[in-house]
């Protein structure tokens, strides 16, 4: 079975239990083709089917049809060949086509995450929590509260800007029969089970819809239909063809076969059966349509070949093409001694622009769109910077879909962006998860979750409730208040409940007493932010709190305490991972002053330098760092000590292992990618550590400096990263850590 039929099957399951018997609703004129006085051969409709990466194959059949001189009046298509059957349809070179689809990154198409370093500031501060979203929102109205789910596991960012900028010989045309082949795309109406037949309108967002997997990809809306993927209610488009006029059909099947199960199959087996029952069904109904004339090509996939499985594109290119030549007989009465092709469009032909306009259905002000885009009139469309701009705004994080369409109007191009939110939001949940372990002695646990509310104004204003049970307990809220449409100039005001376990060690390294220490905070502050590549932050804090001696001589002082700081930070955040890095920066310079004047019990200094950078080679890469931080002035009090362990911090210590006023380390990494999951990645890993923790600034020294080697694998899971792994330090026995969702 495709490895990847369970996420599919379990995503249509529902839906495809639901939908009616169905029909197509098209009421279509004949448009097979243009026939000069003199041609009187029949007029040949090709049918496409869908099939996921399979289709592919139809590239292959394509092929062979041109070598063999035959020509094809008509196209229809389902799913992917709705894709192919536009290429071909706009008069794009086969060799063209081909090259194209081999040289596409399907796992990045398929994907609408941005890469890292083009997310906004806000987003990437989501990181260092370890929080991820759960396609989860909360419904909240007159009516009450509830759940909101999201539409699809993608909107199809990437799927759509691809699509339009392969369709722009097409911009002008308004009909698909207009096409140099005529053409149409097939998809179904979620609310009735009907095929829909799209005839006219964008030819990308047509293809996009006819794609809309349920339940993976958003559907898409148009002309107040509802759509998702064709194959649904029409899997091999025949019909399609013969209503456009076609008297000859040559029809290609690509779905996936039934499998055969016995009484042991287990259940997603079974819901893997159900689903295909559905296409295979429609498909063989068509099929049954077909005449003598008509040439019904199946190529040889068998199940071999999966739905999802893009990267052997060129396996099924040459089986298509085979099959297609294993047909030669049959095709042999409809080979034509005219051209097999008609290029009416110049595919090399970039649009000048004449006028934007913003189509934006989001609470955000148009302004918040429109200022992070240059789009110069009267000149040629840059679709590269154009997706770049877009992928700017999407990274604010609370958009479904930004995306482009051209369009022709009374002889003018112009440029169309559509912003659509997500429909689970604008109340967002948010989980994570963390454990430590060394399975010796030392064992902590905390599950946290987030209520994000975003936008709460025009201008993207934010707020989060959080909240952490375990181990550490924690709670509190947060608003985020952008003062302009950039968003480069904010308000953060911040509330928070915190409890943590400290660790005290004496002068030889001893553990004298842990502390838990609790304390109410309670911040104001202001954040200059320059894009997506960091941000200055000037914050005050006040609060209060207790410690109390968890392990150790019950006779140890246990100090309530005041706190009263201001903090300025200047952050630079370029990392492609915050945890599993492979390429990018990442650089904090911090000052923290308390100061008994502004609400502090003790006056003392703070600042901190932190460093980490990685450069990748293919699968390898190389990591390095520093982090210095120091007490330059006063004596930090307990809840203020510098805490280490683990990756990063200390790689022979176990978690928080050690404290103290001032301390260095200075890493070397090396990771190597084992595999991508889903759109995650699995690494091997190790690291070189050199680590110096003093409580007085006058006595560091080189000489006292600990050596640290470990090795891991990681996970960069999505509820945050995952490590399993083995650390040791000059002088003492090494420990095996497990560490889930560890906090930046």
């Amino acid at each position: 079975m495709n490895r990847f039929a369970p996420l599919h099957a379990l995503a249509l399951l529902g839906g495809l239990l639901a939908l009616p018997a169905v029909a197509a609703e098209s009421d279509q004129p004949s448009s097979c083709g243009y026939r000069a006085a003199d041609d009187d051969r029949p007029r040949i409709g090709l049918a496409l089917s869908g099939g996921g990466a399979r289709g592919l194959a139809h590239i292959g059949v394509l092929k062979a049809l041109e070598a063999q001189g035959v020509r094809v009046d008509c196209v229809a298509g389902t799913s992917m060949g709705s894709l192919v059957g536009a290429f071909y349809a706009i008069g794009m070179p086969v060799e063209d086509m081909e090259a194209i689809i081999l040289s596409l990154e399907w796992a990045d198409l398929f994907n609408d995450s941005l890469e890292r370093p083009q997310r906004s500031i806000r987003r990437k501060d989501e990181d260092r929590l370890s929080l991820s979203g759960v396609g989860v929102g909360i419904r909240i109205d007159e009516e009450g509260a509830g759940l909101k789910l999201a539409t699809g596991v993608l909107a199809g960012q990437r799927i759509q800007a691809f699509f339009e900028k392969t369709m722009l010989a097409a911009t002008t045309v308004e009909h698909f029969d207009h096409l140099p082949i005529p053409f149409r795309a097939v998809a179904t109406d979620i609310n009735t089970g009907l095929a829909v037949v799209l005839d006219r309108g964008s030819l990308a967002t047509a293809m996009r819809a006819s794609m809309s997997l349920p339940a993976v990809f958003d559907p898409v809306e148009i002309d107040g239909k509802v759509l998702v993927d064709g194959g649904l209610a029409n899997q091999l488009p025949i019909d399609v063809v013969r209503q456009m006029g076609a008297e000859v059909v040559i029809a290609v099947n690509v779905g996936m076969p039934l499998e055969q199960l016995d009484s042991n199959a287990n259940l997603l087996t079974v819901i893997n059966q159900l689903t295909s029952l559905m296409t295979v069904g429609n498909t063989r109904d068509a099929i049954a349509t077909l005449g003598d004339a008509d040439v019904l090509i199946t190529p040889a996939l068998g199940t071999d070949v999966g739905s999802a499985e893009f990267d052997r594109g060129a396996e099924a290119i040459a089986i298509g093409y085979d099959s297609a030549v294993a047909a030669t007989d049959q095709l042999a009465a409809l080979v034509s001694n005219r051209p097999t092709r008609m290029a009416l469009l110049r595919l090399d032909k970039v649009p000048v622009i004449d006028f934007v306009r913003l189509d934006n259905r989001t609470p955000y002000a148009n302004e918040v769109i429109l200022q992070r885009i240059d789009l110069p009139i009267g000149q040629r469309l840059n679709t590269l910077e154009l997706e770049a701009q877009l992928r700017g705004v999407y990274g604010l994080g609370t958009f479904a879909q930004v995306s482009y369409q051209v369009v022709n109007e009374g002889g003018r191009n112009g440029v169309i962006i559509t912003a659509l939110p997500k429909a689970h939001g604008p109340n967002y949940v948010q989980i994570g998860l963390e454990l430590n372990s060394d399975f010796s002695s030392a064992f902590g646990a905390n599950f946290r979750a987030s209520l994000l509310m975003a936008p709460i104004s025009e201008y993207g204003a934010e707020a989060r409730l959080f909240g952490q049970i375990g181990s550490e307990p924690a709670a509190g809220g947060e608003l985020y208040w952008p003062l302009d449409p950039l968003n480069r100039n904010a308000f953060l005001l911040r509330g928070f409940y915190e409890s943590a376990d400290v660790q005290l060690f004496d002068e030889r390294g001893n553990n004298v007493a842990n502390y838990d220490v609790n304390q109410i905070t309670a911040s104001a502050g202001w954040v200059r932010e320059f894009g997506n590549l960091g941000a200055l932050s000037v914050a005050y804090r006040i609060g209060a709190g207790e410690t109390k001696v968890a392990v150790g001589d019950p006779a140890l002082p246990e100090p309530d305490f005041d706190i009263g700081d201001l903090t300025i930070a200047l952050t630079l955040d370029r990392l492609d991972s915050l945890y599993f890095p492979r390429e990018g920066y990442y650089a904090r310079l911090g000052v923290l002053a308390s100061r008994e004047v502004i609400g502090a019990d003790t006056d003392f200094v703070q600042a901190d330098f932190d460093l980490l950078g990685a450069r990748s080679h293919g699968k390898h890469s190389l990591q390095y760092g520093m982090r210095l931080h120091s007490t330059t002035s006063g004596v930090a009090p307990i809840q203020s000590l510098y805490r280490l362990g683990g990756r990063g911090r200390g790689i022979g210590y176990r978690r928080n292992e050690i404290s103290g006023q001032n301390y260095l380390v200075l890493v070397g990494g090396y990771l190597y990618e084992l595999a991508d999951i889903f759109g995650r990645g699995a690494f091997v890993g190790g690291s070189l550590e050199l680590t110096n923790v003093w409580e007085d600034r006058a006595d560091i020294a080189w000489d006292q400096a600990v050596l640290h080697g470990g090795v891991y694998l990681g996970f960069d899971s999505w509820i945050g990263p995952m490590l399993l792994g083995y650390g040791a330090r000059e002088g003492d026995q090494g420990t095996l850590f497990l560490e889930i969702g560890r906090q930046f």
